[in-house]
């Protein structure tokens, strides 16, 4: 069977620059799969290291904690029990860097950019901790542009599972092949419903896929796109789960994150420009720091490797 183009939704033939990256990481099957389903799942040896991982974790864990006030975390985390989603944490990318090396992993950079383009933003970083609890999260697409969407298309889902997903840990559901109809879910396929005669589906003849629900160890790689019917299984067993969810979309998209605005001391001089990129600081058609030269803009539609950043 001949494995599809890597860019065949992109309607611009095979990427040297992805398919450089995904072979040298080991990852193309990945790629084929992400354009094929729509999600994809990486484990944890090909993301980085252990130590990396639990960093990451800790560290999601620790500003949830900074953040939820001691005396109120057990309200919080009830209120949370009751979301199928959990407890969401904005804005995370300059708490740590450890998130910096999370967004600059070239594992997660060739995800992003083989579905939203090498000139992709980072328009949301953020945190979920989700406890036990008896609520699933509803079928639906990350997208939040007008229907019909695009085929190009407009934005990609990168998130580091840093604790098991299962069933019974409240893993995510996906529906293979839903990034091809192009809209969100209504009726009652938002709760499962793709096989009555009355669900909307029933109307377009898709014949939709069991949803698949993803196992996968702590420190894998979910990505799936905008465009990707999914929801997530209440979590019945003891504890948390805690993900670190990295949001892009393509280059001309307003972010929803001003994350250029706050950038700490030398974070851009630890980084290759493709950071200063990812956050917005040059967009093409302006430019935010009044100290740059105009010229320096097209930083924002410049095309960086992807390989000159080592896997953390």
């Amino acid at each position: 069977m001949t494995a599809p183009a890597m860019d065949v939704l992109n309607r611009v033939g095979p990427d040297p620059i992805i398919t450089e990256a995904a072979e040298k990481l080991g990852i193309t099957d990945n790629v084929h799969q992400l354009e094929r389903d729509g999600y994809t799942v990486i484990p944890p040896e090909k993301v980085g290291s252990t130590e990396f991982v639990e960093r990451l974790r800790d560290t999601v864990v620790a500003v949830h904690r900074r953040r939820t006030e001691e005396q109120k975390y057990a309200q919080a985390m009830q209120m949370a029990s009751t979301s199928g989603l959990g407890e969401l944490m904005g804005e995370l990318l300059w708490e740590d860097p450890v998130f910096e090396q999370a967004l600059m992993n070239p594992v997660a950079q060739t995800l992003a950019r083989a579905m939203a383009g090498h000139t992709c933003r980072l328009s949301a970083f953020e945190g979920a901790v989700k406890p036990q609890g008896d609520t699933p999260l509803v079928f639906h697409a990350d997208s939040s542009i007008t229907e019909p969407w695009p085929v190009v298309p407009q934005f990609a889902n990168v998130t580091y599972a840093l604790t098991e997903y299962s069933p019974e840990c409240g893993s995510t559901k996906v529906i293979p092949g839903s990034h091809r109809l192009l809209r969100q879910p209504v009726g009652g396929e938002a709760q499962g419903d793709f096989t009555s005669a009355n669900s909307p589906s029933a109307l377009f003849g898709t014949g939709f896929p069991e949803p698949v629900s993803i196992e996968c160890p702590a420190g894998s790689i979910i990505a799936w796109y905008g465009s990707t019917w999914h929801g997530a299984s209440p979590r019945t067993a003891p504890g948390e789960r805690v993900s670190a969810v990295m949001y892009f979309s393509r280059w001309y998209l307003k972010p929803q994150s001003n994350l250029h605005a706050r950038v700490p001391d030398g974070a851009l001089d630890r980084h290759s420009p493709r950071l200063a990129q990812l956050i917005d600081l040059y967009n093409g058609w302006e430019i935010k720091d009044p100290t740059r030269d105009m010229a320096e803009a097209m930083i924002g539609r410049t095309v960086y490797p992807i390989l000159d950043v080592p896997r953390p």
